[in-house]
């Protein structure tokens, strides 16, 4: 069924937010900037945002007459303390490599999060999906390899503006750590929200960045030995050194409802599509702005990711006909 104008609206803000945010995260945050509070501080803004779409939805009272610890606990909790984590090294990530590297190089998370679904809920990738995720590996592979000869293109000057795009230690291997903490996260989230049903996704995004909110804020309290004043301290020296941070809180907050917005009036399909457009953005947005143009890996590795996500959301498993192929086979042999 055709998406309706406003799941299309959703699609195009969803793809200008998820290309454009590593641009915002580098011009508006220093990249010395402590980590933790601000993960802290978007994972706030994240709750209050999603409290407010469960608001304007009017299902409050739905939502609250179903609600229970236990399920609050086992469907937020667990998956919050994977995502604060994964979350610390996707700031890591941003800060060390160049938009387009980390974008690509984060795809591979849908490698490890179609293992975990496979190993927590059993859910099967067809023949397709599993090229597209070998050639997401692929992507992920040439983008770790330390840069070579690609620096001939122009040797003097971009020598030092290749060493600091490239950053194994703290820029690939922060991110990809990241997306594996996001496969782990992903297989028991679809394990949990399959137990006990249909679960409002606003809700949900709520109690994660909820317990997500609460993990940072006791890594703080740890880390400054109980001193409530020096969590403070942490903040208040975030904000003075990073005055356009709100930018950065504000963009990277939003596109979690775009994302919840595109998926309830577009679907989750299409997606997919919106994600390979931010690809695409990213590469023009930093040819514009930073007037840098793509190094022979990217125009390799940016074809690769965009087919692989591609062939990924148009080629799906269907349990149905693999089914029905099998019972008719088995009736020919009988």
């Amino acid at each position: 069924m055709t998406p309706s104008y406003r799941g299309y609206l959703f699609m195009g803000l969803l793809a200008c937010q998820f290309g454009l945010q590593p641009l915002f995260t580098k011009e508006n945050i220093s990249p010395n900037a402590d980590k933790v509070p601000l993960v802290l501080l978007c994972e706030v803004l994240k709750t209050i945002l999603a409290c407010l779409a469960l608001l304007a939805e009017g299902s409050v009272q739905k939502v609250w007459s179903t609600w229970s610890l236990k399920d609050c606990l086992t469907s937020g909790a667990v998956p919050a303390a994977v995502y604060s984590v994964q979350n610390v090294f996707i700031q890591i990530g941003y800060q060390h490599t160049s938009g387009l590297m980390f974008n690509l190089l984060n795809q591979t998370k849908i490698i490890f999060t179609a293992v975990m679904v496979y190993m927590v809920v059993g859910k099967k990738q067809s023949i397709m999906q599993m090229v597209s995720l070998g050639m997401v590996l692929l992507v992920g592979v040439l983008l770790s390899l330390p840069p070579s000869d690609d620096s001939s293109v122009s040797a003097s000057s971009s020598s030092s503006a290749t060493a600091k795009e490239f950053n194994l230690w703290y820029g690939v291997v922060p991110t990809l750590i990241a997306a594996v903490l996001s496969g782990v996260a992903s297989g028991w989230s679809q394990k949990v929200m399959q137990g006990i049903g249909r679960r409002n996704a606003a809700l949900f995004s709520a109690e994660l960045s909820f317990f997500s909110s609460l993990f940072l804020f006791g890594n703080m309290m740890v880390a400054d030995s109980g001193n409530v004043s020096n969590v403070a301290q942490r903040i208040q020296i975030l904000m003075e050194n990073n005055p356009t941070l709100y930018i950065h809180l504000g963009t990277n907050a939003i596109g979690g409802i775009f994302v919840g917005q595109v998926i309830k009036y577009a679907g989750g399909l299409r997606k997919s599509f919106s994600v390979i457009a931010g690809m695409i953005i990213t590469g023009v947005a930093e040819w514009f702005v930073y007037d840098k143009a793509l190094s022979a890996r990217m125009y390799i590795c940016l074809p690769l990711a965009v087919v692989s996500m591609y062939l990924y959301a148009t080629h799906p498993y269907v349990e149905a006909e693999a089914t029905t192929r099998r019972k008719e086979a088995v009736k020919k042999e009988l």
